[in-house]
């Protein structure tokens, strides 16, 4: 039979709070203000030591009587919808967050429930939107984009699942996507009313799945005259599917897009990418999901994408082929894929800020394949060579 989970203990949950807001159960000696404050604001919490951990942390940053004072003040106290809501005390925590670590929370609501959140590809799409604003720390992205991560962490945001991989809890999710409700909407193509859609949308993510979907193109044509295709910044369709009829009706609602910076797709064959994907010259982020089975190849047109810095074909089968010019992105700085993918890029020294190579073959016989061109890859952090008895000229090995 289900349990139904409920709050600590009131006595555990005061301690356990103690524990969060000030680092240690207090005794006689300790504050008497400040505890007091601190029982008052735990009868807020509702037992609740997610909200325990948040609004914790908030607290033991500034431990002044005026600011926790401001907290226990606070006006979404006033929101709670039932007995157990402690939407209302996440709020709070959030509305304390500094401006760059908002917008990076409320792209988290564009994700499915559940969802491990890769590193490198969250980093990187904050990056792709225009979250991370290199020029006034003399670091590099991705070091920056690991710093917001940390300071999410430690606001007890995010929860740690791997050394790679982060993991949100539900409630924090839910708010992810009440607070960025006016520019990000997550849709499942089965329970959706395109009406509560805000025409102000410009980040998009729709769950698919095969099964059959009543009314999906009714609502997603009342989609497409709702929100401004054109003007779209990201679109990631999640999920697999196959059916001819989801296919084209995702076609024709996305035909007019232009200024697409992210794109992440399942792409069963060509036919499963937008009207207009070879004109979406803005990307920066491409994620392509393909089944291994499948024996569909990279479109000719990814290699136009010049401002392209993450491309993910990590799914693809290693018998994938490749655009015989994909060296034409410059301006790539992660290409996630199998070693096959990394060792068949020819003149890959061109894509000078490339950080990670799993394979790179020396090819007596082939242009484009010499060590000289690794030379000029100054940022790998990865790099394996093989073939090396193929390097011919004393010259070439320098």
């Amino acid at each position: 039979n289900p349990i139904d989970l409920r709050g600590l203990d009131p006595d555990e949950f005061w301690k356990f709070f103690q524990i969060c807001a000030f680092g240690r159960i207090q005794d006689e000696h300790g504050d008497r203000e400040l505890i007091g404050i601190a029982k008052q604001i735990a009868d807020k919490l509702k037992c609740s030591p997610l909200a325990a951990k948040t609004v914790g942390r908030l607290l033991i940053k500034k431990p002044f009587q005026e600011h926790w004072m401001k907290i226990l003040d606070n006006k979404e106290w006033l929101e709670e919808n039932h007995d157990n809501d402690i939407i209302p005390a996440l709020k709070i925590s959030y509305d304390y967050l500094p401006f760059h670590l908002k917008k990076c929370f409320s792209c988290f609501s564009l994700f499915p429930d559940d969802y491990k959140f890769e590193k490198l590809e969250i980093i990187c799409f904050w990056d792709s939107i225009g979250i991370i604003d290199c020029t006034r720390k003399n670091k590099k992205t991705e070091d920056i984009g690991s710093d917001y991560l940390d300071e999410l962490l430690d606001n007890g945001f995010l929860i740690k699942g791997g050394d790679n991989f982060y993991v949100m809890h539900d409630l924090l999710h839910d708010l992810s996507r009440i607070v960025s409700l006016e520019e990000c909407a997550y849709i499942s193509c089965s329970s959706f009313d395109a009406n509560e859609i805000p025409k102000t949308v410009r980040y998009l993510s729709i769950f698919m799945h095969d099964t059959h979907i009543q009314n999906f193109d009714e609502d997603m044509g009342k989609l497409k005259e709702r929100i401004d295709i054109k003007n779209l910044r990201s679109l990631m369709i999640f999920g697999e599917y196959s059916r001819l009829r989801l296919v084209n009706i995702l076609r024709d609602t996305f035909k007019e897009i232009r200024g697409l910076r992210v794109l992440s797709i399942f792409m069963n064959s060509h036919s499963s990418l937008p009207h207009n994907f070879s004109n979406l010259v803005h990307l920066r982020y491409l994620k392509l999901i393909s089944p291994n089975y499948s024996k569909v190849s990279l479109p000719n047109t990814v290699s136009r994408f010049y401002h392209l810095k993450f491309l993910d074909v990590n799914r693809w089968g290693s018998d994938c082929s490749l655009p015989k010019d994909i060296s034409r992105l410059e301006n790539l700085r992660h290409f996630v894929a199998k070693k096959e993918f990394h060792s068949n890029v020819p003149e890959v020294g061109k894509m000078k800020f490339l950080q990670e190579m799993k394979e790179f073959h020396v090819k007596k016989e082939s242009f484009g394949f010499e060590l000289g061109e690794l030379g000029k890859l100054e940022d790998l952090g990865v790099l394996n060579i093989h073939g090396l008895e193929n390097v011919t000229t004393r010259q070439e090995a320098k």
